[in-house]
């Protein structure tokens, strides 16, 4: 019955301001996990750049008491020529990579935040933590490194940025934890390109109705319109209307309604 609770993080995601006009750093953040089953958990790897990237080198290391089930690409990368994870489950290691086979007219991952990959972690029996972090190979060598082509010189040049890493560690709520108070989180990323995590807790089931609208107040999208037991709860808006179409660029709000409770936040489309 609490499908969808979200794991409790350990350590906290840094605070993101509701509008930022631009990415200001280069970072790599695993964020907002998902318990879909007892034993299943979501972990999405999140990424902000501040550069045009051409190929992304991110092997990772797992903790005991997970198996590493899959990794899925989004969206969001499927102009990559390769989307690469090689997954160990005896050394609890993957190797996730992203490479282009030349010049493009368009970057593979223009500058912004969003979600590249979801990772799916099955649980062994009493498994209550699963930590995750960068780690270095060698032969080949492997480190967390984004690269991108510098055409400063008149011609491209690759360098290499070496970003910052957020939250790896995460702790399990037997159960799932049932929240005491009515919740409506900031979306993460926020600016963001083009989707977006929105996450809301509810301590009474009810019918849950969760809108996207514009500054004119005019209906977008329903991203969520269901009834839902107790809980904690994470959803992703793909930046599309009800028609399935992309939306321009702009300030949107996000409301969620629920038995007497309704909240409203303000988020930032960048494209």
């Amino acid at each position: 019955m609490k499908r969808n609770v979200l794991v409790a993080a350990i350590l906290a995601l840094l605070a993101a301001p509701v509008i930022v006009m631009a990415v200001d750093a280069d970072r790599f953040v695993m964020s907002r996990p998902q318990l879909i089953t007892t034993d299943v958990v979501v972990v999405p790897l999140d990424v902000s750049n501040t550069k045009d990237l051409v190929a992304l080198d991110i092997p990772l290391g797992f903790s005991e008491g997970a198996v590493l089930e899959k990794v899925e690409f989004t969206d969001l990368v499927k102009k990559f020529d390769f989307q690469i994870a090689t997954i160990n489950n005896d050394k609890r290691q993957v190797l996730i990579g992203l490479i282009t086979m030349g010049n493009k007219d368009k970057p593979d991952l223009s500058p912004g935040s969003g979600t590249i990959a979801n990772m799916y972690f099955k649980l062994d029996p009493g498994t209550d933590m699963v930590e995750i972090t960068p780690i270095e190979l060698s032969n080949p060598g492997h480190s967390l490194t984004y690269y991108y082509n510098d055409y400063s010189n008149g011609y491209p040049e690759v360098k290499t940025i070496q970003p910052q890493v957020e939250t790896i560690r995460y702790s399990l709520p037997p159960g799932g934890a049932v929240p005491d108070v009515y919740t409506l989180n900031q979306n993460f990323p926020n600016p963001f390109n083009p989707t977006t995590r929105i996450s809301y807790a509810i301590p009474e089931a009810g019918q849950v109705r969760l809108t996207v609208f514009n500054i004119l107040g005019q209906d977008v999208c329903g991203v969520v319109d269901e009834y839902a037991e107790a809980g904690a709860y994470d959803v992703v808006w793909d930046g599309r209307d009800n028609s399935g179409v992309s939306v321009a660029s702009g300030i949107y709000f996000y409301r969620i309604e629920v038995n007497n409770f309704s909240e409203t936040k303000k988020m930032l489309l960048l494209k």
